[in-house]
């Protein structure tokens, strides 16, 4: 029985996790991880390579090797048994799967937040510290979006929770409640 991309990222995820932790290398792997993901990222096609069949297999192995080349063993085992397995398609949805437990462990909530206009650090700062107290986080990173659409307003987005203090969304209510 085939597994799901999700069943598989949270299974090696976890055991990642779980070593890392044992190993007390979290934060060299956290770091390791996020380059790959850059990579990843910076080229598409990456995973294509590594999954065509009309790619020899030394090849695959020389680009495993190039890319773990200074990397710790944790991060190369991970990425070569991801490969012997078959399932080096799967190591965004594992590096994402470990960056979620990693901000788990850390008590850190990502949030991104709409705005109509560019916010200053200041307004970032506030936004965060007022996200941190409603959910009970004790760091919250921003990705600031804006998105003139809103007309004004906030809109705070997490993976748990969507706050929506737009003017649009605002409008949209009054207008619903016109039409009744």
């Amino acid at each position: 029985m085939a597994l799901d991309r999700q069943t598989i990222a949270k299974r090696y995820g976890k055991a990642l996790f779980e070593v890392v932790q044992e190993k007390d290398v979290r934060s060299d792997v956290l770091l390791e991880l996020a380059e790959i993901k850059k990579i990843i990222d910076a080229e598409p096609k990456f995973i294509t390579f590594m999954t065509s069949p009309s790619i020899k297999q030394e090849d695959k192995l020389a680009m495993i090797k190039h890319i773990t080349d200074g990397a710790s063993e944790v991060t190369t085992n991970l990425l070569d048994m991801l490969f012997d397995y078959g399932r080096i398609a799967n190591l965004e949805d594992v590096i994402d799967e470990f960056n979620r437990l990693n901000d788990e462990f850390e008590k850190t909530v990502r949030v991104k937040v709409t705005t109509a206009i560019e916010l200053d650090e200041d307004q970032r700062e506030k936004l965060a510290s007022s996200f941190a107290n409603v959910v009970g986080a004790e760091k919250v990173l921003v990705d600031s979006v804006i998105d003139p659409d809103i007309i004004g307003g906030v809109v705070m987005q997490s993976a748990n929770c969507v706050y929506d203090g737009s003017i649009k969304s605002r409008i949209e209510s009054i207008k619903r409640l016109l039409l009744k």
